[in-house]
């Protein structure tokens, strides 16, 4: 594929009211969830919780989406994707709220109940923002719309882990949880805002008329029968093996601080480093080397090895300076991986079938995901592993990912260029999903 015009991030904003308010969307409830996560983590800690209690609930936090990914990804494809994300967030305001109701050790349970639920809603409300970019971005911009949104990611990171550790240790688990769930009002108050195209043809009579099992079905078959799209959708669970580090973070400050309230800043610390490194990754790559299909392959194959080697470094940490700036090195490598893999979904799948490929990219992203923090915590707690030594464990897994992208992009090319290696062309879409051709987006006036 051609490399696609690029884009700068101001007049992309400036130029689409929809993407706008998509990305301020995304800024408030990110920023809500890291503070969301700081405050789960020194809430167990705080109520005699292990390392094996952190990597259960890094499980809840991850492992439902699993489960309602084949359910979610044909309700995205069915259904109004805004009304969706809305939902979810008036859904998620009522879910947080209940962690205010978990006061002793015994409750733990409630709190992994909770999780739960609130990743559960997410497993909605992301495939369909995701799955929602092609109809609000011209395909020219999407790579730009993707690196800002996933440098977004990443500040939110450091800025919501920063301001968790602060809210946290000032204010206390309570305040934090509150604050939570109102910033999921101001979202779906954005979302609402934004204006997609008028939706053509039969309106998804075709889609809509067949069960949601044959739905699913037929997504499954999209996806497992074009073999450049089943690469792409596996790409982020290949991320997600060193999604222990996780679990690692808040183990690692707890390993070196002592007081509840220095291991909180100390965790929050941590995360904004990661962040602040994740931030850099995409935009940095797409400014020395363009947007090409080609930029874009090679890069996530680097991603990977390089990503490897600071997760070593990460092990080999001896003090808080140290193991902040391997954070970011992780964070800078992972994002590129991210980022870049979800642009070249947006390039190379058919509209209709987005949610669906979204909603299976992020059920076994967060299978793997949960199953690398939980192990991360058992393999801490039953083998007395320092977090140093675990980290070092999750350096060699990672390479294997990058080992088996790189085989795939330098012996079949041709199933990343232009479709091919992808199927023979589909039907007119029937969904009224189909984004608007480059240069038409919805009216932003």
């Amino acid at each position: 594929m051609a490399s696609l015009p690029s884009t700068t991030y101001f007049s992309l904003l400036k130029g689409n009211r929809s993407f706008r308010n998509l990305w301020y969307g995304q800024i408030v409830s990110e920023l809500g969830d890291w503070l969301n996560s700081i405050a789960i983590f020194t809430l167990i800690l705080s109520l005699g919780g292990s390392g094996l209690a952190l990597g259960t609930v890094m499980m809840a936090k991850l492992l439902p989406i699993f489960f309602v990914s084949p359910i979610a990804g044909v309700v995205v494809d069915r259904m109004n994707r805004k009304w969706v994300m809305i939902l979810s967030d008036l859904a998620r305001f009522v879910v947080v709220l209940g962690f205010l109701f978990v006061t002793s050790p015994e409750e733990l349970w409630l709190v992994y109940t909770l999780a739960a639920l609130e990743i559960a809603l997410a497993g909605f409300f992301e495939p369909a923002r995701s799955a929602l970019l092609p109809s609000v971005v011209d395909r020219r911009d999407l790579v730009a719309a993707n690196a800002l949104s996933g440098s977004t990611w990443s500040v939110m990171l450091a800025l919501g882990a920063a301001l968790g550790g602060v809210v946290v240790s000032l204010l206390g688990t309570r305040a934090a949880f509150i604050l939570d769930a109102f910033t999921f009002l101001v979202s779906a108050s954005f979302i609402f805002r934004v204006r997609l195209p008028a939706a053509r043809g039969t309106a998804a009579l075709e889609e809509k008329t067949r069960t949601g099992i044959a739905n699913f079905m037929d997504g499954l078959r999209y996806i497992i029968g074009r073999p450049g799209i089943l690469m792409l959708t596996l790409l982020k669970s290949g991320l997600a093996t060193s999604g222990g580090v996780m679990t690692l973070i808040p183990l690692y400050a707890h390993q070196m601080l002592a007081s509840p309230e220095a291991v909180s800043m100390a965790t929050g610390i941590l995360y904004s480093c990661r962040g602040v490194g994740a931030a850099a990754g995409p935009v940095l790559i797409r400014r020395w080397f363009g947007d090409s299909s080609r930029t874009l392959q090679v890069a996530i194959a680097g991603g990977f090895f390089l990503g490897s080697v600071s997760i070593g470094l990460f092990g080999l940490s001896s003090g808080l300076f140290s193991a902040s700036a391997s954070l970011a090195l992780i964070g800078l490598f992972g994002s590129i991986i991210w980022v870049f893999s979800t642009a070249l979904i947006h390039l190379e799948a058919d509209a209709r079938f987005m949610g669906r490929v979204f909603s299976m990219e992020m059920g076994l992203l967060t299978l793997v995901m949960g199953l690398s923090n939980w192990a991360v915590g058992y393999a801490v707690e039953e083998f007395n592993l320092t977090a140093n030594q675990a980290a070092g464990v999750l350096a060699v897994l990672f390479t294997v990912p990058g080992i088996v992208w790189t085989l795939f992009f330098v012996a079949l090319p041709h199933c990343l260029k232009e479709g091919k290696c992808v199927g023979p062309p589909l039907a007119a879409d029937p969904s009224g999903l189909t984004p608007p051709p480059v240069g038409v987006r919805p009216r932003d006036d």
